[in-house]
């Protein structure tokens, strides 16, 4: 695949740069992706992002909950309007049902945020929204950046027919995860300075994430509905 996929689209955040809204949003990214969302209070973000008083976080989103979607928002959108655009320069030329095709058109804008420090911390803080059980990836997602997801998700399924439906709905499941895996190694090995070129990157993320989609079921007998 060529490089119609790395860098198919500047990305950038929703937000304006300048304002109070948008530097709690940045102070709070970064505060929870270095400490984690539940080391991090709302004086600490208010105090980094220069505003006046705590009453500020509250003002423009009414809980601290509420900034850690904002957060999560913020970048998303830029990543699944890259992610649709992937889809169309496929479709142009003619890999629109190939599996590893769908998959760079998922990873790719993740992995294409990472070249900036922003996106490598909002890598890191996707880790922690994946980890906290008061947040559901796929909720989150269909709530904030629905249709390059689900532009994927809708041309996998008759790819994945195949496969027992438990297999399936799992596999679909634990991908939103695995991107979000992929992309923060990836955003590690920047930072370490042991980052493989883009596009091999990309390559290989697509080939792992297609890999697991596509493989063979378990042995084990698919479990009844509701067991």
């Amino acid at each position: 695949m060529s490089h119609i996929i790395f860098m198919a689209m500047q990305q950038k955040p929703s937000s304006s740069p300048g304002n109070t809204k948008t530097k709690l949003i940045r102070a709070a990214e970064r505060l929870f992706a270095e400490n984690g969302l539940g080391a991090v209070s709302v004086r600490d973000i208010t105090r980094a992002a220069g505003a006046r008083n705590e009453s500020a976080l509250h003002y423009h989103f009414g809980s601290k909950e509420a900034l850690i979607r904002a957060v999560f928002a913020d970048r998303i959108r830029a990543i699944d309007d890259q992610r649709l655009a992937i889809i169309a320069s496929h479709d142009e030329i003619g890999t629109r049902g190939d599996v590893t095709s769908l998959m760079q058109a998922a990873i790719a804008p993740m992995l294409d945020a990472c070249a900036e420090e922003g996106g490598r911390l909002y890598a890191t803080f996707l880790m922690q929204i994946a980890a906290d059980p008061r947040f559901d990836v796929d909720k989150l997602i269909a709530d904030f950046a629905p249709d390059g997801v689900r532009e994927v998700r809708d041309r996998l399924a008759p790819v994945l027919g195949h496969l027992p439906r438990a297999t399936r709905n799992a596999r679909m499941r634990r991908l939103p995860t695995l991107c979000i895996t992929l992309m923060a190694d990836y955003a590690r090995d920047i930072t370490a300075g042991e980052a493989a070129p883009p596009q091999w990157a990309i390559d290989e993320a697509a080939a792992c994430l297609a890999g697991f989609l596509t493989a063979e079921p378990g042995l084990t007998a698919e479990p009844e509905p509701g067991a």
